[in-house]
């Protein structure tokens, strides 16, 4: 702050001009180096603008210093006024990145909810299991339909199935099979390879129409297994 400025403040006070309890207070702000309110920077333009007199010795330049002070206190005022709006811009910012956010986060959030409430398709269910267990991928419908651990079980079960029967007929394990069964074994495989492909076929569809029923009445998918 400008000496100027503090020396004119205290002929105010030394001559009893205005009110001396508040100029003590500007005073001692100013000395302080900290900002003038604006209310006390108004205060002093309209003491200064008054045309009331400071009874101490006049100079022939005081009416330069009462314009110095003037000009400095209207500059105060402007970049306190400036400090002010930058200050409600930013916290106008934070507030709308902060809505913002949220509604992204709601969305997201409302967009994962349906996905994961959307209803499993029978169609698909169907043609994975009939499909792909035909070339011994059975149980892929039961994953489809959240059934994993069943799935994989059976996926397990066709492989195995698929292996022996593939190893049999390359004559790796024959010598292990006792020759009384060996005229029904590849039947024996076929039977348990098409009864475990029929079951899976029909048990992924019934769970699946079990699964959106559950989603249907209670709105969540019903328990993974």
């Amino acid at each position: 702050m400008s000496y100027e400025v503090i020396k004119t403040v205290r002929q105010l006070i030394e001559t009893g001009t205005g009110d001396t309890a508040r100029l003590a207070h500007i005073l001692d702000r100013l000395e302080s180096g900290k900002y003038l309110y604006l209310s006390d920077q108004k205060y002093l333009e309209n003491l200064l603008s008054s045309g009331q007199n400071i009874t101490s010795k006049p100079t022939s330049e005081e009416p330069h210093e009462f314009e110095d002070l003037e000009t400095e206190l209207k500059d105060i005022n402007t970049r306190l006024e400036r400090m002010l709006q930058n200050k409600e811009r930013n916290e106008k910012k934070i507030i709308d990145d902060i809505q913002t956010r949220n509604i992204d986060s709601t969305s997201k959030s409302s967009t994962i909810n349906n996905k994961k409430l959307r209803p499993k398709s029978e169609d698909i269910t169907l043609t994975l299991s009939v499909v792909l267990g035909l070339v011994s991928l059975q149980g892929i419908g039961h994953i489809y339909v959240n059934k994993t651990g069943k799935g994989f079980g059976i996926l397990l079960s066709s492989l195995i199935v698929s292996s022996i029967s593939v190893s049999y007929v390359l004559g790796s394990i024959k010598n292990l099979i006792p020759l009384f069964l060996q005229p029904y074994f590849i039947p024996m495989m076929i039977v348990v390879y098409f009864g475990l492909y029929v079951f899976q076929i029909l048990d992924s569809r019934k769970i699946c129409v079990k699964y959106n029923t559950h989603l249907s009445e209670h709105k969540k998918i019903p328990p993974l297994g």
